[in-house]
């Protein structure tokens, strides 16, 4: 996916039913404004566009100020001129507000827009209410044209990803393959903001590993976070040289099938706790009882890895067009892949392209499973 040199009408469409949105709230909490300042909400505003400098950074280098009738991108005199050439903000229907970067005076701006009242915020900010859950429920149901730039972006980390677990061979480090991961990736301005690859007995001990220099003689394990436009997708792919004792395989297939009776569930209009609790039955009777107790099993994404994480005190309910991932795990593999549930049936962001498959009947859905990678 090129990004357009020229805006056309879907983009300004989509910006304004999310105007609708945050505009509804605006006059639901009797609000002035509503200021955003994490970079993810500026992604999803501005229909995937970005403002973040540092990725260990949860706000950016700009706000938008929202009122009921006016938006607005308020900005320091360093990145007004990307914001508006490049972002092209104002092109989106957003007034630019420009201030010195040496003079931190935001809500001074905020106050000179908006006059007195309470004034909404996507984070805990002085002067203003914060109102995150709210405003992070805006950013649920997924638009047709966000659909568009998802499928897009699961389409080349999946082919990224195993591309590069393809050409592996016994011995090359866990760093190595993160490293040629990230480096594809970012060739097609797909940011890599999270990986995690283990090698051997690393797949067993530990649920996050981080990328070290160690070798990988038998099993290699990678996930990947990967951010296009403010959306992110998750995944996860294994790889063993050589041949898996029939044990290993199996419990390698037993997990899979976890996430796809997870994702089975995963219907509009279900509790988002329904696939947590049918895994945990599932761990049990496949044999693994204690397995759902050493990592959470995934939930909501978007603009975030995780929206929200479903635990047993989840009150979500799956929207129509929401984005989820599951991710089961017992010591030694994992299964996971991104989705979009629909009524129809889940809409895959992630799938296997390379690796081989292997099918799965749950609740009357086929599945097309990545199956282990021998090589």
């Amino acid at each position: 996916m090129l990004e357009k040199n020229n805006l056309d009408s879907s983009v300004k469409q989509e910006i304004q039913e999310k105007l609708v949105c945050l505009r509804k709230l605006i006059e639901g909490k009797n609000l002035k404004a509503l200021l955003l300042k994490r970079h993810v909400n500026f992604s999803w505003l501005t229909a995937g566009g970005t403002n973040v400098l540092c990725m260990a950074q949860d706000t950016g280098v700009s706000s938008i100020l929202v009122t009921d009738d006016r938006s607005y991108v308020i900005v320091s005199n360093i990145e007004a001129p990307r914001m508006k050439e490049e972002e092209k903000v104002v092109a989106k229907g957003f007034e630019l507000v420009e201030y010195p970067w040496y003079e931190e005076n935001e809500m001074k701006i905020v106050r000179e827009i908006c006059g007195e009242g309470s004034i909404g915020c996507d984070i805990t900010f002085p002067g203003t209410q914060d109102l995150s859950g709210e405003i992070n429920r805006c950013r649920y149901q997924l638009l047709g044209t966000e659909k568009e730039r998802y499928l897009w972006l699961g389409k080349e980390v999946s082919w990224t990803l195993e591309e590069v677990l393809c050409s592996l061979h016994p011995g090359v480090l866990e760093s190595e393959v993160a490293a040629e991961i990230a480096l594809r990736l970012w060739k097609k301005r797909i940011e890599p903001i999270g990986l995690q690859v283990a090698a051997d007995e690393r797949a067993y001990q530990f649920r996050h590993p981080v990328a070290f220099r160690n070798p990988a003689r038998r099993l290699l394990l990678a996930s990947v976070m990967a951010r296009y436009g403010g959306l992110v997708t998750t995944v996860t792919r294994m790889v063993y040289f050589g041949t898996p004792s029939p044990e290993f395989l199996k419990q390698y297939r037993d997990n899979v099938r976890i996430e796809c009776e997870m994702i089975a569930l995963s219907r509009p209009g279900n509790k988002a706790v329904l696939p947590l609790q049918r895994a945990v039955e599932l761990y049990k009777e496949l044999g693994y009882p204690e397995e759902w107790k050493r990592h959470h099993q995934g939930g909501a994404m978007g603009y975030l890895p995780r929206d929200y994480r479903v635990d047993f005190e989840c009150q979500e309910n799956i929207l129509e067009n929401q984005a989820f991932c599951w991710n089961p795990s017992i010591a030694g593999t994992k299964s996971e892949d991104g989705f979009i549930s629909t009524s129809h049936g889940p809409l895959f962001i992630t799938y296997p392209v390379r690796f081989p498959v292997f099918n799965l009947e749950v609740e009357n859905l086929h599945f097309e499973r990545p199956d282990l990678l021998l090589l």
